[in-house]
This record gives C-alpha cells, structure tokens and sequence, in this order.
C-alpha cells in the first residue's frame, strides 16, 4: 500500500506539473487532433463575429466545460500565474476600453483635474473585449490540455504541413516549458533570499532572472541539441499509437455549432433592436 501511495502522489504531483502529462491523461485524448482544433477554432471565429455579449459567454462556459473534464484544472503552478497575470491584463484592458469610448454616461467622477466618466456603450465594448479573451484562452487550453504533442505533430503531417515547421513547433513547445520550470526555480530561489523585498531589490533581481534564464535558454538549447543526435533524431516525432483522423462528422459538428451561435447571435441582436424602438 505504500508503495502504491506513492505511486499515486507521484502521479498527482506529475499532472500538477506538467501540461503533456495531463494531456495524456485527458479522457478527450484519443478524439482526432485536427477535428478538436476545428472545434475550438469555430468557437472561437464564433466569439470574435458576435456583436452581443452572449455569445463570448456561452464559448466561455463550454470551454469552461470542456477544460475542466480534460484538465480538472490542474496546472503547473507557473501556467497558474501566467493565467491570472493574464485575466489581469484582460480586466485592466477591458476597463481602459470603458473609460476612453464616448457614448451615453452612466457614471462620472470629477478629480478637479479631468473627469472620470463611463458610458454604456463603452461598458458594453469593454465586457464584449473581455469575454472574447476569456473565451480564446478557455478554448484553447482545452485543446492543448487534451493534446498530447507528438499527436498534434502527426496531425499536422496528415495536413501537409511542412516537416521543418512541425519540428519546429513541438521542439519550441516542449522546451517553453522547461524554461518556464526554470524560471520557477529560479524565482523561488530569488524569493527565499529576500531578493524582491523593496523597489530597487526587485528591480535588480528581475534583470538578474532575465540574464540568468538567456543564460540557460543558450545552455539548454545546446545540451538538448546533444541529445537529440545521440538518439539519431531526424525530425520526426513518432507515435506508437496515431491519433484518429480528422471525419466529416467533426465538420458537420462544427458547423452546426456555428451556425446555432449565430442563429442566436442573430435573434438577439433583433431582440435588442426591438427593445430600442419600444422604450422610444
């Protein structure tokens, strides 16, 4: 039992870290590459047409969906921050967008200096911004967390795509996330020895991260380099068992789901025009 214990912590603790491990461990792994990535395009395509804020939101909730079946959103901890640095940016955008558009006022504050204010066409075009970058990043983490990557590299051979830029893509991949677990590291190190308490330290030990992980990157590119020639690496990543091919069932799935989403877009879009003439 002990032994299986730690087997099983092993296990927890490498799809915590590793986003290939918890692609291999989605239960949507086995589904055809090139048809998830035709799904998560089209909802994606469907998002950016919509004009109402709906539609971002239905694409968010099943990416949502879909993200956590695959995921059970487990992340390393650096995508973690990665992600809320993100949705950070995406709210500090969303409320620049609601400040800087003209439109009726709904909201105003004056500083003595300028006056703050917020209109409804602005709020509108903000939470529209946001949800459409809520949506892309919830649709495709879906698909890279239940994506093994030498399956996305069959897949892409199946389509033609250029052997170089295949290897280029699963080798630039794969070793993002070895820089990133290295900057974590380093991060963690920086940290215990106090080195971001005060402006100046901080200042100083981000350009000391920023050189030290350069450093690496070189170093890392050269030691994997080895690597690869003494396993006679040729460029092609090899799949014992290759990922199911892209059917007409998954276009036909793509495109009704397109067209529901604009059939509804569509049907709010007169509902709202229709309000509008009602209250004048």
């Amino acid at each position: 039992m002990g032994s299986v214990g730690r087997g099983i912590a092993i296990e927890e603790w490498s799809l915590m870290h590793a986003v290939d491990e918890i692609a291999y461990a989605s239960p949507f792994r086995e589904w055809s590459p090139l048809g998830k990535l035709l799904f998560a395009v089209t909802l994606l395509v469907s998002s950016l047409m919509a004009s109402s804020l709906e539609i971002p939101l239905i694409v968010t909730l099943i990416g949502l969906v879909l993200l956590f079946l695959s995921s059970r959103m487990r992340f390393p901890r650096v995508i973690g921050l990665a992600l809320l640095e993100g949705l950070g940016i995406f709210v500090l955008g969303a409320v620049m967008i609601a400040l800087v558009t003209a439109g009726e006022t709904v909201w105003s504050m004056d500083l003595g200096i300028f006056v703050i204010s917020l209109s409804r066409q602005g709020l509108e075009l903000g939470a529209l911004v946001f949800l459409r970058a809520v949506a892309g990043i919830t649709v495709m983490l879906f698909f890279a967390t239940s994506t093994p990557i030498p399956h996305l590299a069959n897949a892409l051979r199946q389509i033609r795509i250029p052997a170089e830029l295949v290897e280029l893509t699963v080798l630039v991949y794969r070793y993002s996330f070895l820089l990133l677990e290295q900057l974590d590291t380093m991060y963690v190190a920086a940290h215990s020895r106090l080195g971001f308490r005060g402006l100046r330290p901080k200042f100083h030990t981000t350009g000391k991260l920023l050189v030290g992980i350069f450093i690496r990157s070189l170093d890392m590119a050269e030691r994997s380099q080895t690597a690869l020639n003494c396993r006679s690496f040729v460029g092609e990543f090899h799949c014992y068992r290759p990922p199911a091919k892209l059917s007409f069932r998954w276009g036909i799935a793509a495109i009704s789901v397109f067209l529901v989403l604009f059939s509804i877009n569509i049907h709010l879009i007169d509902l709202a025009a229709l309000g509008t003439l009602l209250r004048l």
